[in-house]
C-alpha cells in the first residue's frame, strides 16, 4: 500500500496551489474592476466638460 503521508501531502499542496491561483485571479479581477470604474468616472467628467463647451442650442428640449 502506498504511503498515506505522501498522498495527504500532495493533496494539501494541490489545495494550496489552487487557493493561490484563486486569490491571484480574485486580486486581478478587483484591480481591473476598480480601473474600469475610474475610467468611466473620467469619461463622465470629460463628457460633461465637452457639453459645457458646446454653444447653447435654441431648441433645447
Amino acid at each position: 500500500m502506498k504511503n498515506i503521508g505522501n498522498i495527504i501531502s500532495r493533496s494539501i499542496i494541490k489545495q494550496q496551489e489552487a487557493l493561490e491561483r484563486f486569490q491571484t485571479i480574485k486580486r486581478d479581477y478587483f484591480f481591473t474592476r476598480d480601473q474600469i470604474r475610474k475610467d468611466i468616472e473620467e469619461a463622465k467628467k470629460i463628457w460633461r466638460n465637452t457639453l459645457e463647451q458646446l454653444p447653447k442650442q435654441e431648441f433645447n428640449q
